[in-house]
């Protein structure tokens, strides 16, 4: 994807995003995320709450990845694995998901049973 592809998506209102990754992350039956050395990245919201971020393919991942998050790559997680294990683990944790960021800030910040869901109502419409 050309650094003008990767800026016009970057550039969508999050809700517009939010539904980008969820199309995506079901054709492509994955999802990535950011690992460095001391794990997978996250962030806290305005009221303290952890949030891990997700993409829906490593060019946007790797977009982030400045900063503090300079020691960072992408990593897939399954599809399947995300939602069977990241997802239900990240709730019973009392963690938030944070749905496609761009390098703005802006991103979709949700409870990750509420993503659950509307992947579940993806994943049946594309079969």
């Amino acid at each position: 994807m050309s650094a003008s592809e990767l800026s016009g998506v970057f550039s969508q209102p999050a809700p517009d995003r939010y539904t980008f990754f969820l199309t995506e992350a079901t054709l492509q039956d994955k999802v990535w995320t950011l690992k460095g050395a001391g794990g997978f990245v996250t962030f806290s919201d305005e009221e303290g709450r952890d949030c891990f971020p997700f993409w829906p393919a490593p060019e946007f991942a790797d977009a982030l990845a400045n900063d503090d998050w300079s020691d960072c790559e992408a990593e897939p997680l399954a599809l399947a694995v995300f939602m069977e294990r990241w997802l239900t683990g990240m709730t019973r944790d009392g963690r938030l998901v944070a749905v496609f960021p761009a390098p703005d800030g802006s991103c979709i910040v949700m409870d990750p049973l509420t993503l659950l869901q509307d992947l579940e109502e993806e994943r049946n419409q594309t079969d």
